[in-house]
């Protein structure tokens, strides 16, 4: 059946006094970029053996979220199961939102932003043979191609839609895995040397984009009283798993490749090294293997704390992949400068986040989570109540696997134990 979309209301106090946070946040963040315009890129902790710092880091991590929930939305309007079809619309703008800020992080990198023009002379002041040309024409392409098929879907156009969702999804399918290789082909780097890069990079924006879309829809559908379909959620959450484990054997066979050669000092570096923790605590403990015990043990995967906080984890685990790769990545010495060498080329770099930076970051995500806040209020994302019920109504059926056994077992049961089915409880903020 066809749904209907509405927008939210937006009128609520702590829908306005989130609002308000996030400007002053976002105001904060230009002010920041201001002062790095201004003064330069020594305000930043990047440095001649360290030359990408957080702006690179907030760029590919944003770029693997876009990429995921763009070719996961798409994916789903193609599949056409009506059980998906709620989430396409929000999940396309926010595909859009976050690519856009993607584009950003990486203009703010580049010192003078009003010069992107020359990411684009094409043949000309751009050498075509490096992937850092050819992915300008990838990430313009693939926000363009989003763009139009976000229109395509809030004005119904179906047939436009699956043209240019079509378009968009090869866009995307090419966007992150070319940044993936964008490290990945860069042998003079042992740490970021791999063809197995451009795959892992699609895995974890798959993984890492499932979970921020789970945990978006619930945080949506809690503050504006809508009901939850858990049979949805139980699903996604599925297929969450499927990505974590293919991003786990992708992971394992990297590592075991790097370590059989015998020249293994940089690998050694990165998993027994200073930065050794953030791979086995955050990347490996915290956003994959915890993740997974959550989303299989029964006690866990269909309660609401089990989902978000395996979400959460998996979101976190991703973006400390991304820190973990482009710093430590590039503290280890290039294999041109062995250790002895004198001078800061032979010896491990080290970073330091500075305020400017992290008051940019921070600004940065806050100016992104207030245009899809406005987003939600001035387009219709959601489905409508009424066609909610109705739907569940006719999904009743399918429900039942999530359900308790036995006299109990009637469609409020469906709710997860440790959530409240109360009109009050639903909704603690009143975000409409």
């Amino acid at each position: 059946m066809d749904l209907s979309y509405v927008s939210i209301e937006g009128k609520s106090r702590n829908y306005r006094i989130t609002l308000a946070i996030l400007a002053a946040l976002s105001v904060i963040g230009l002010v920041c970029f201001a002062i790095s315009y201004v003064q330069g890129h020594q305000l930043f902790g990047t440095s001649n053996v360290i030359p990408w710092g957080l702006p690179i880091v907030v760029a590919i991590f944003l770029i693997g979220l876009s990429a995921g929930l763009h070719i996961l939305a798409f994916l789903i309007y193609i599949i056409g199961q009506e059980k998906y079809k709620q989430v396409i619309k929000a999940a396309v703008f926010l595909a859009v939102v976050l690519i856009f800020g993607a584009m950003i992080a990486i203009a703010v990198d580049l010192g003078r932003p009003e010069k992107f023009w020359r990411l684009f002379m094409l043949f000309y002041m751009n050498n075509m043979t490096s992937m850092f040309a050819l992915n300008a024409i990838f990430y313009s392409s693939y926000f363009v191609s989003a763009f139009i098929y976000l229109i395509a879907l809030l004005t119904d156009r179906k047939k436009l839609s699956f043209i240019m969702g079509m378009v968009a999804f090869g866009f995307a399918m090419l966007t992150h895995g070319g940044t993936g290789a964008i490290f990945g082909f860069i042998a003079a780097r042992e740490t970021w040397f791999s063809s197995l890069a451009p795959f892992e990079f699609i895995f974890a924006a798959f993984a890492s984009s499932m979970a921020l879309l789970i945990l978006v829809l619930l945080i949506i559908y809690k503050t504006t009283d809508r009901k939850i379909d858990w049979k949805m959620i139980g699903s996604l959450g599925g297929l969450l798993k499927f990505f974590l484990i293919g991003l786990i054997i992708l992971m394992v066979i990297n590592e075991l490749t790097h370590l059989y050669p015998a020249g293994r000092d940089a690998i050694m570096y990165m998993i027994s090294g200073p930065y050794s923790w953030l791979f086995w605590g955050f990347q490996v403990f915290l956003g994959m293997l915890i993740p997974l015990f959550l989303l299989y043990y029964r006690k866990t995967k269909n309660s609401a704390t089990g989902i978000v906080l395996a979400t959460v984890l998996v979101v976190i685990g991703i973006a400390v992949k991304r820190y973990y790769l482009v710093i430590p990545g590039a503290a280890y010495p290039q294999h041109y400068y062995p250790g002895n060498i004198e001078g800061v080329y032979g010896a491990i770099g080290h970073f330091t986040f500075t305020p400017v930076e992290v008051g940019w970051a921070i600004g940065m995500f806050a100016f992104l989570v207030a245009i899809f806040l406005l987003g939600l209020r001035y387009m219709k994302l959601l489905p409508a109540k009424e066609a909610e019920e109705s739907f569940a109504t006719v999904e009743a059926s399918s429900t039942e696997a999530y359900m308790p056994s036995g006299p109990s077992a009637t469609p409020e049961a469906s709710t997860p134990p440790d959530i409240e089915t109360s009109p009050e409880a639903d909704s603690p903020s009143g975000a409409e």
